[in-house]
């Protein structure tokens, strides 16, 4: 049986789909820095992932913001971050913690359909 050129294409495609969204898993959390890691939120798809001196911006596709907070701010305060400060606003979710000396700080906005998440080590 011999493929035509067009399904040839479409089954080359969809493999290059398939590896791109592979190796877009996370396996592990993200370091941050020496003391501050996350995990990313599993549910939704990361449009954009942009480190900072000294934090990380992921930008996800959904609408869940409030959702996103709470799995970020559990994942931290499950790998020994205290948290010390808790605000909202609208569309807006923020937070401050601390681990020993060490302090860092959550931010979650929801800007219609994209969800920015930004952590850093202050």
């Amino acid at each position: 049986m011999r493929m035509g050129y067009r399904e040839g294409m479409k089954r080359i495609y969809a493999l290059l789909v398939l590896a791109a969204s592979a190796l877009a898993l996370e396996v592990g959390p993200i370091r941050v820095s020496a003391d501050l890691s996350i995990r990313l939120f599993p549910q939704l798809v990361v449009v954009e992932r942009v480190p900072e001196p000294s934090g990380i911006v992921v930008v996800y596709q959904g609408s869940q913001a409030e959702s996103v907070f709470r799995f970020h701010d559990q994942d931290l305060r499950a790998r020994g971050w205290q948290r010390v400060k808790y605000e909202v606003k609208k569309n807006e979710w923020k937070a401050e913690y601390r681990k020993g000396k060490a302090k860092a700080s959550l931010s979650v906005k929801d800007k219609k359909g994209r969800i920015e998440v930004r952590v850093k080590e202050d």
